[in-house]
């Protein structure tokens, strides 16, 4: 009974505390857990000015780029200092916040969309699953930058001294990173010799020797991209071996893309150490540049790889008895094609992640998946068909590289199976053009699937007496010599019909190869016709028909 009591007390004591820490201990601004207690703050430097209005986050960094402006040192009360020496807070203060200015402009980290003009900084737009109306924060994340191995993240936290009104500062961790970033981020060693004339900021925003700076960054990336350039054409000369000559095709432009990026990068953030907008539009370009030449140095491989394991010349793919290699093309090239597509997706996913290109520029909106996927698939829907469709002819194999088809009416090969296009060479050595989703939409006649072999026939009319069986006899005899003609014993002379201007006979050889059909049916049309004028000759009897020559001697 007595432990039963002991117990009930116990749980209503809780409840009572329950109940009534919050009420307590809901003194300050917003409710408990928006800011950070705190017993003591800057206890080395003077009573904080009331001009300074650090009770929101915009009012925070407001009030901070204004008296780094005017050199105020009471900029040091927007720091928290707890962790430095209190007799050393007066001299490092205003200093550690210069170079904390002086970093946060050179790297374009501060997004005024992120600060709120609210003590809670509560953003009633962002809701998640505790609250439909948002939920009030005691940190900010301006933004994360690489000090060496690690990364450093400056912040804004809301904190409380005592039973003072929260207020928002550089966070203490912050604060503790300043000199590190200062050092891989501050001014170059260029920029320290310069003359205070030069580092004048002109009207349009940069300073001075920006202006001129930028000029020379391009002048240099451009040099050094022609020296480049011209290193490997001397390089080429020399190359006699074959494995040279593949090394060098597969190292030129991924290595001038290199080192064009390596001196861009050297030039402008080591040397010159561009700042502001140039910096946030200069880092994704190196990043671009960087993944580019990965792109293409390994695509130089793929290809080169392929053209050891398959060959892709149209002519030789053409033989019917290279089906299996057709196969194997057709499946290589789509498979490049999807490595392509892969590779693409994962550099356009490092570039986003390791430049935060979107907030910098101010495209917030785009940086959303939904708004991102819906305009790149509204502007290149016409693209992503044509692709689809190229994977589709490689996975249904409708057509393979060097089959022979009949399309639009012409006679043509498949050379090649592209992105967006198929391209075709006709009998006549042409090259038609062709967009993916037209040729798949398009009804087309292939003569290569299975067995590639056709019947190709000429009608040809004769007079009314003309010796059918002697007709018979030659034609079978020129194709008995012609060996284009195969086989033999399905060769066939039939007569179709007889009209007013004589008989007309149907001459049937079959052909194997389709590059060499119409050719063949050509040359065997014009031997009959030299065939029956032979026969005329010899026999005194007509084999041509008479009609239009006894119109001519009427």
């Amino acid at each position: 009974m007595g432990r039963r009591i002991i117990t009930a007390v116990a749980l209503v004591c809780a409840i009572v505390i329950a109940v009534a820490w919050p009420a307590s201990a809901q003194d300050g601004e917003g409710p408990v857990g928006t800011y950070f207690q705190l017993e003591s703050l800057n206890t080395g430097l003077e009573n904080r000015p009331d001009y300074l209005d650090l009770s929101t986050p915009q009012g925070a960094i407001e009030t901070f780029l204004d008296l780094i402006d005017v050199g105020d040192p009471a900029v040091a009360h927007v720091l928290n200092m707890n962790g430095l020496d209190e007799v050393n807070q007066p001299v490092l203060g205003p200093r550690l916040a210069r170079q904390l200015a002086f970093v946060l402009d050179r790297q374009a980290l501060i997004s005024w969309r992120l600060l709120l003009e609210r003590p809670d900084a509560l953003n009633a737009q962002q809701a998640n699953s505790a609250t439909m109306s948002g939920e009030p924060r005691r940190s900010i994340l301006l933004g994360v930058l690489d000090d060496g191995p690690r990364e450093a993240a400056v912040r804004l936290s809301r904190v409380r001294v005592g039973d003072a009104e929260p207020i928002w500062i550089f966070s203490r961790r912050t604060v503790d990173q300043i000199p590190d970033l200062y050092a891989q981020y501050g001014p170059s060693w260029l920029e320290n010799v310069l003359p205070d004339v030069l580092k004048r900021e002109t009207f349009l925003g940069p300073e001075r020797w920006e202006l001129i700076g930028i000029p020379v960054i391009v002048a240099i990336t451009l040099v050094s991209g022609l020296l480049a350039y011209r290193g490997f054409h001397e390089l080429d000369r020399f190359a006699n071996s074959y494995w040279s000559r593949i090394t060098l095709r597969a190292l030129r432009w991924p290595l001038i893309i290199f080192v064009v990026t390596t001196v861009l990068l050297i030039a402008a953030m080591r040397v010159f150490t561009v700042s502001g907008m140039a910096g946030a539009i200069l880092t994704p370009l190196t990043v671009i540049g960087y993944t580019t030449a990965v792109l293409l140095f390994a695509l130089e491989v793929i290809d080169t790889v392929l053209d050891r394991i398959v060959t892709f010349d149209s002519e030789k793919l053409a033989d019917p008895d290279n089906s299996t290699i057709r196969n194997l093309a057709t499946v290589m090239t789509a498979g490049r094609r999807a490595l392509i597509v892969i590779g693409l997706m994962i550099a356009a996913g490092v570039v986003m992640s390791s430049a935060n290109l979107f907030r910098s520029l101010g495209f917030s909106l785009l940086a959303s998946a939904g708004a991102l996927t819906l305009i790149l698939g509204f502007a290149a829907r016409t693209v992503l068909g044509n692709i689809l469709a190229s994977l589709q002819i490689a996975l249904n194999r409708s057509a393979r590289i060097g089959d022979q088809l009949i399309f639009d009416g012409t006679f043509c090969n498949v050379e090649r199976i592209h992105f967006t296009f198929v391209q075709l060479k006709t009998w006549n050595g042409q090259r038609k053009v062709v967009p993916v989703s037209y040729f798949v939409s398009k009804e087309f006649e292939n003569l290569s699937m299975e067995d590639g072999a056709s019947i190709r026939f000429s009608v040809l009319t004769f007079a009314q007496e003309a010796d059918v069986d002697a007709l018979r006899d030659e034609f079978i005899a020129l194709c008995e010599e012609d060996d284009r003609v195969e086989p033999k014993d399905r060769v066939k002379v039939i007569v179709l019909g007889q009209d007013a201007f004589g008989q007309q006979v149907r001459f049937e050889a079959p052909i194997p190869e389709q590059d060499k059909a119409w050719a063949t049916e050509c040359d065997l049309r014009e031997a009959m016709l030299k065939a029956a004028r032979r026969l005329e000759d010899e026999t005194g009897k007509p084999v041509l028909p008479r009609v239009g020559m006894d119109d001519a001697a009427a």
